[in-house]
């Protein structure tokens, strides 16, 4: 009776987490720990010499270099170790070189890219084409040779061999898919990377995304939620929310945070605003981050109420006082002193986060899913202020242009249909995200006129629009106070709604842009 064949396991990783637990286990299971690069420095280097741990550099049955399989039993050489990239080898075929278990990942081509400019020549330096071939053949044959890239399944993978001398097949096909899941996402990286500097919308697109945070549900009970960072992008995004305090961030909490917290940083003032169900409640700018938190939460404290706040300083004890009288169920700041938080920890159901200013990329994305699809665009990332253009006679003065400015930057940040009236440095009402312009305009009306009461007198009321406004209106906007308005222009109703400023002394400003969101 034959001898059984020895068994072979063929580790190469950037990541050595786990790698030598991984390697004395197998060893004391009667594998035989086969290793190149940096990978076998680390381990030779270590209290391995009772263990079999063999260069592949130095191999002649198994040639220089990391090693691709190709058939179960066959070893085929396809390019040399991580030292030494781009080596191409050709073995044929050898009955008696089995490997049984392969343990390969490799460089975090998605931190790379995200954090620097690389040159091409570097980045390409970096892309490990023989260890990704190893991993894929691996994977290919899952039947027979069992593939890892993941540190967290080296545990289970040792347990089951011990206990039972194999894994069973159920198990090695979801590694297998874990594996292809795992090189995807390591291509579409370096896809991403090459093709950003020429095509904006390929033919192909293809996105990498790798889970940041797990949610007990999305946005409602029945359904799944994650949250995924997409694959070379801005470290300095959404997915860089540091939970110092609290529960853990909902979905809806991130849906709130996206808003809020980038119309925040678009705002030089110390600055507030609150978000809820993805659009801003209220926003207003100060002397103090005090002062603007207050103002933020009397634009509409109804609408303020369980929402998300974000400010662009560093949150202090008198604003921390006053979040602790309101009830926000999650705080964003760039971040918090430490006798705010210790004031801000005394409030039930408060999450207090902590996220870098947002860094604006050239090329990214935004993604809507759509049965059977995606709608894809550039993110719309203009700079907000180009050359105003006042079409009417009446210029807007000092006061009026400083509240349209504001208004306009809130505008963008709601949903179209959006209007915005502000008075001073602080909106009074905001209409959002209704099926028509009038309407919108109709309901941040009727919450102005809710705060005209406890307003200080001899400051203007100004609006902003996402789109263009009619003569109908702008005739509803000045029955309700509005003395001067912003909108994008581009219209074939531009001249009327100029000249119907005019017969009433307001004024009337164009940025050029439309800024719809849906």
């Amino acid at each position: 009776m034959s001898e059984a064949p020895e068994r072979c396991a063929l580790i190469n990783v950037t990541d050595k987490t786990g790698v030598m637990e991984l390697a004395h286990g197998l060893a004391g299971l009667g594998f035989k720990i086969v290793a190149s690069g940096a990978t076998y420095t680390t381990l030779k280097q270590s209290e391995l010499s009772v263990l079999q741990v063999q260069d592949l550099a130095a191999s002649p049955d198994l040639l220089e270099g990391t090693l691709g399989l190709l058939h179960p039993r066959v070893l085929v050489g396809v390019s040399a170790d991580r030292d030494n990239p781009g080596q191409m080898h050709e073995l044929e075929r050898r009955k008696a070189a089995a490997v049984d278990l392969v343990a390969v990942n490799l460089y975090p081509m998605a931190e790379i890219t995200a954090e620097r400019d690389l040159p091409l020549a570097e980045l390409l330096a970096y892309v490990d084409v023989g260890s990704a071939g190893i991993l894929r053949a691996a994977a290919r044959n899952f039947r027979h040779v069992i593939p890892l890239c993941d540190p967290d399944d080296y545990g289970p993978v040792l347990d089951s061999l011990r206990q039972y001398g194999r894994v069973l097949p159920e198990r090695r096909q979801a590694l297998a898919s874990k594996a292809f899941h795992y090189l995807a996402y390591y291509d579409t990286t370096v896809a991403q990377y090459l093709g950003s500097r020429r095509d904006r919308l390929p033919d192909e697109f293809v996105i990498g995304l790798k889970k940041a945070a797990e949610f007990p549900y999305g946005e409602n009970p029945q359904q799944q939620g994650a949250l995924y960072s997409v694959s070379g992008s801005r470290p300095r995004g959404i997915n860089a929310a540091q939970l110092v305090f609290g529960k853990p961030l909902s979905y809806n909490h991130y849906l709130d945070l996206e808003y809020a917290w980038e119309l925040a940083n678009e705002l030089d003032q110390p600055s507030c605003v609150i978000a809820k169900h993805s659009v801003p409640a209220g926003v207003a700018c100060a002397e103090s981050l005090a002062e603007a938190a207050r103002a933020a939460y009397r634009c509409d404290p109804r609408g303020g109420f369980r929402g998300t706040a974000a400010v662009n300083r560093e949150v202090t004890d008198e604003a921390a006082a006053f979040f602790a009288e309101e009830y926000v169920t999650c705080i964003a700041a760039p971040a918090f002193s430490a006798s705010a938080l210790e004031i801000l920890k005394t409030k039930k159901d408060i999450r207090l986060v902590v996220l870098p200013p947002p860094v604006v990329a050239a090329h990214e994305f935004d993604f809507q899913a759509v049965a059977g699809g995606m709608l894809v665009q550039d993110r719309d990332n203009q700079p907000l202020f180009g050359d105003l253009k006042t079409v009417s006679r009446r210029a807007p003065d000092e006061a009026e242009l400083k509240s349209l400015r504001l208004a306009w930057l809130v505008a963008k940040a709601a949903r179209t249909h959006a209007a915005v009236v502000c008075r001073g440095s602080a909106t009074i009402g905001i209409g959002s995200g209704q099926t028509s312009r009038l309407d919108a305009i109709s309901i941040a009306l009727a919450k102005s006129q809710e705060r005209h009461p406890i307003l200080p007198p001899g400051q203007p009321l100004v609006l902003a629009s996402d789109g263009p406004l009619s003569t109908e209106h702008l005739q509803a906007a000045a029955e309700g106070g509005i003395t001067a308005f912003i909108e994008s222009g581009g219209s074939a109703e531009d001249s009327d709604a100029a000249a119907f400023c005019d017969s009433r002394n307001l004024a009337l400003v164009f940025t050029g842009t439309r800024h719809f969101k849906h």
